[in-house]
């Protein structure tokens, strides 16, 4: 059985770790608040032993089980952040209808991360200090789950994530799950995927310098030299608006594939833009963000032929389809893998609080015996908390990309 840190552990990490300090303007969440609601990792039952969601726990509030979602409301990722929210929404709504979890009605509580690492924290300390969650969902961000990660542990507050970098359920004490493959798999399958349909001799990689891209870019890079290729890299800086000088650099370069490790889609359409502009015409195989929805509403034209290893597809599997359909009917536009993991992430976790009752401690033991099929295909934990090994090759073609193998089996046996 896992122990539970006590809270006197958030002393010596606030001193470690002046950043949220610093940074947050509503200030550290008290040290025993949610550690004291926590519970004792007990089932809650009634009398009969059926499990329920006992008032009074965190986040429980007559009928409400409440929810925070810290998202890029505004600043440089806000469409990818809106197409989150509507996700969020539509299942909130569809919950209730269907009588939410263990009798309490869903609420989310959105707090605006603003698209940064300061105001990811910022949002944070908000939700835990002023809207009384049971969990947080989100940031896609893996260096804004990295500025949170050190509250989360001492609180002992579930935080369910889509950033990618490998270290991020390692570091987060057994309190944050994650619902993309991180990128120790799919920068491997990137690397394999095109060792084996180009057979190159030289790759190049063009990254963003976060801790995304960065981590994605070490990944596909070893891969790639262990097989014996040789491997050139140019990094940018996320909301950069001219690649031409990484661009000359790789053209020169001449390698037989370009690898992209893009975190914001945006990013990807000026880059694709930017390649055809220059005449370069390697193939390119990156990162899932080439297939955004973000991506094709601003520069499909550029990305024609691009291929990606990605763990969201639409019409991959009959939830997916009904979730897609549902998603355009609602909203007049397609989802993409920035609601995808969201909604999963929601199921999921109404499945272990199906399990366990609304005790924080039973919550996150349950949420590693649970399965679900989601969107994204079939979800279950391991011991770190990586929830998802789904992964598609996919081209794109036209307006939409289709699928041309399944990645999964380009990776390890886990």
């Amino acid at each position: 059985m896992r122990k539970r840190a006590r809270a006197r552990i958030l002393v010596v990490g606030l001193a470690a770790v002046p950043l949220f300090i610093t940074v947050s303007c509503g200030g550290v969440p008290a040290p025993t608040t949610a550690g004291a609601k926590a519970g004792e990792g007990q089932v809650q039952t009634d009398a009969s032993g059926k499990v329920i969601c006992k008032d009074g726990s965190p986040g429980v509030t007559g009928n409400t089980i409440t929810f925070g979602a810290n998202e890029e409301l505004t600043g440089k990722a806000a469409l990818s952040g809106a197409i989150a929210k509507r996700s969020l929404d539509m299942v909130a709504d569809d919950l209730n209808k269907a009588g939410g979890i263990l009798g309490k009605q869903v609420k989310i509580v959105y707090e605006d991360n603003q698209s940064t690492n300061p105001g990811a924290v910022n949002a944070m300390n908000k939700s835990l200090t002023q809207d009384n969650i049971f969990a947080l969902i989100g940031p896609i961000r893996s260096t804004q789950v990295q500025a949170m990660e050190q509250t989360i542990k001492s609180q002992m507050v579930p935080l369910m994530v889509g950033g990618t970098n490998p270290d991020l359920t390692k570091d987060g004490g057994g309190e944050i799950f994650r619902f993309r493959p991180p990128d120790s798999l799919t920068g491997v399958a990137i690397a394999n995927y095109s060792k084996k349909q180009y057979m190159p001799k030289k790759i190049a990689i063009l990254y963003d310098s976060d801790a995304f891209g960065s981590g994605g870019a070490a990944v596909v890079e070893k891969t790639a030299t262990d097989a014996g290729i040789m491997v050139q890299k140019s990094s940018y800086t996320t909301g950069d608006k001219d690649f031409t000088a990484q661009l000359t650099t790789i053209k020169s370069y001449a390698p037989d594939v370009i690898v992209t490790y893009a975190t914001n889609s945006e990013d990807v359409a000026i880059f694709a833009r930017q390649i055809k502009e220059l005449g370069i015409t390697t193939p390119v195989v990156g990162s899932p963000s080439i297939t955004s929805q973000v991506t094709f509403d601003l520069g499909k034209q550029f990305i024609q032929g691009y291929r990606a290893v990605v763990d969201f597809q639409l019409d991959s599997n009959p939830v997916n389809t009904a979730w897609a359909k549902e998603y355009e009917q609602r909203y007049g536009s397609k989802p993409d893998l920035f609601g995808a993991w969201q909604r999963d992430a929601m199921y999921f976790m109404k499945a272990a609080l199906e399990k366990s009752g609304c005790d924080r401690g039973a919550f996150t033991k349950a949420m590693h015996q649970v399965e679900t099929d989601g969107v994204q295909g079939p979800l279950k934990s391991n011991a770190l908390g990586d929830v998802n090994r789904n992964l598609l090759v996919v081209e794109v073609q036209g307006g939409a990309a289709k699928i041309v193998e399944d990645a999964s089996k380009l990776l390890p046996p886990p």
